[in-house]
């Protein structure tokens, strides 16, 4: 402190030269000079003196490290108090933050002080005194003042090192180190997340990363060019029964869905218009008859021979009569399931002649039908590979093998689509005709991403005139 009652700080023109094999050359620096240009005077405990300069630059290296470890600038803050404190173990240090004015106060044995606090006001009222926009070291009788601003803005640190008890060089020592200490203090964050966000942020990174590679390799390994379709399964000899006559149902025996044997009964037919009439003509084949034989009695030729023809007319309709009343049952043809044909709503209901009632399908031997869009077609080729599966049986996918593509496009549920044909043998029966599922038939050879971008590049190229 000079005679003013202010601090004094130290010389800058004092060099540190430290050897890499410890030596030094170093004369201690300039003792601080009076306002009379005299140098001050001190009084000196020869029995304590300082550690060597190696050992002084060692504690000053260990301060700036233990502060860049920091993850906040409170920790800052608390690191750098704790690491002067152990160098001065009887005297007290404070450390304050603000701009014009104290904002925080660290004590290194009361912790963070709150505004009220004694300490505090006093520490308010030295703040308001210092006026330093630069690094400074500051050093009365009785106490040490660090001052580090920040180059960016108008906050700063303060440092309060009092009482200081003894003769020390620490301070200029500190002098030599004091913008680095500043800059390594100012680059701590005002604040973080907590530890386990920020772990998880960075595990997260990582897993991101990863992820990232490898669906890059995925896009790009190649891999059969996938065509989505539906898929359908028809019948190959697929028989309509039909209504032999005009009549009556009677009963239905069956229902779709049921397998069935040839010969097995599938409706019956009311036969009882058809017998009243039969014996309606039997009547009038009778009476037809004893015409013919009265008229050859008295001679009558003409009318004998039109009885006759009568006679024949009116046999054929009653064996036409009596072969219908032997059809009244209507009978598979061949073997298999019915796949349409309910007509329990439809008993005593007329039916008319040639009127498809039943729809069988024989269930050994099935052919699957995979819609392929018209789009795709170009990429699809006889023989191609192919995965089925139908949703009503569970199971693994069918991998088949297309026997034939249609050279023609039908229109099925309003779209255009070429039809790939492979017949597969049904041995455990769960395929069924008119079952619909999913398909997938595989083309050229491409980048798995080429599969799903390849429609979009080519509409936007239509789009610009491509």
């Amino acid at each position: 402190m000079n005679a003013n009652g202010g601090f004094e700080s130290f010389s800058t023109e004092s060099m540190l030269h430290v050897s890499l094999t410890g030596n030094t050359d170093l004369p201690l620096p300039a003792a601080p000079t009076m306002p009379n240009g005299e140098p001050e005077r001190r009084a000196v405990d020869k029995t304590k003196t300082d550690p060597s300069p190696p050992e002084q630059l060692a504690k000053l290296f260990e301060i700036i490290r233990a502060i860049a470890l920091t993850e906040t600038r409170n920790d800052s803050v608390r690191v750098l108090t704790q690491e002067l404190a152990s160098r001065f173990p009887e005297s007290k240090v404070r450390c304050g933050i603000g701009d014009n004015q104290l904002k925080r106060l660290f004590d290194h044995r009361l912790g963070w002080l709150g505004p009220e606090s004694g300490p505090r006001e006093q520490a308010t009222k030295q703040w308001e005194q210092l006026d330093l926009d630069t690094c400074a070291v500051l050093q009365s009788e009785n106490s040490i003042v660090l001052c580090l601003p920040s180059c960016n803005s108008a906050h700063r640190c303060v440092v309060w090192i009092t009482p200081v008890t003894q003769s020390t060089v620490f301070a200029e020592w500190l002098r030599t180190i004091d913008t680095t200490l500043a800059a390594v203090f100012w680059s701590r964050p005002n604040r973080t997340a907590p530890k386990a966000i920020r772990n998880l942020t960075r595990r997260t990174m990582m897993i991101g990363i990863g992820f990232t590679l490898i669906l890059g390799l995925l896009a790009l390994w190649p891999v059969h060019y996938r065509i989505a379709c539906n898929a359908r399964v028809e019948s190959l000899q697929q028989r309509l029964v039909a209504a032999p006559f005009e009549a009556v149902l009677l009963s239905s025996h069956v229902r779709p869905g049921e397998s069935v044997k040839a010969g097995d009964v599938l409706a019956s037919l009311d036969g009882r218009p058809l017998r009243l009439e039969r014996e309606s003509i039997d009547a009038e084949i009778q009476q037809a008859s004893k015409e013919h034989d009265t008229a050859l009695a008295t001679g009558r030729i003409a009318d004998a021979q039109q009885a006759k023809l009568r006679q024949r007319q009116l046999t054929r309709s009653f064996d036409l009569l009596s072969d219908r009343l032997g059809r009244l049952e209507v009978v598979s043809p061949i073997d298999g399931i019915v796949i349409s044909g309910d007509l329990n709503q439809y008993v005593g209901a007329p039916l008319e002649l040639g009127q498809t009632i039943f729809e069988i399908s024989p269930m050994d031997r099935l052919a699957i039908e995979v819609e392929i869009p018209a789009h795709e077609i170009g990429y699809v080729t006889p023989h191609a590979p192919a995965r089925v599966r139908f949703v009503a049986i569970s199971g693994k996918s069918m991998q088949v093998e297309l026997d034939d593509v249609y050279p023609a496009a039908e229109i099925r549920e309003d779209e255009n689509v070429f039809i790939g044909r492979v017949e597969i043998q049904n041995e455990d029966g769960k395929l069924r005709p008119g079952m619909q599922g999913d398909a997938t038939t595989y083309g050229p050879v491409r980048p798995w991403i080429w599969s799903w971008v390849r429609g979009k590049v080519e509409r936007v190229l239509w789009w610009v005139g491509y």
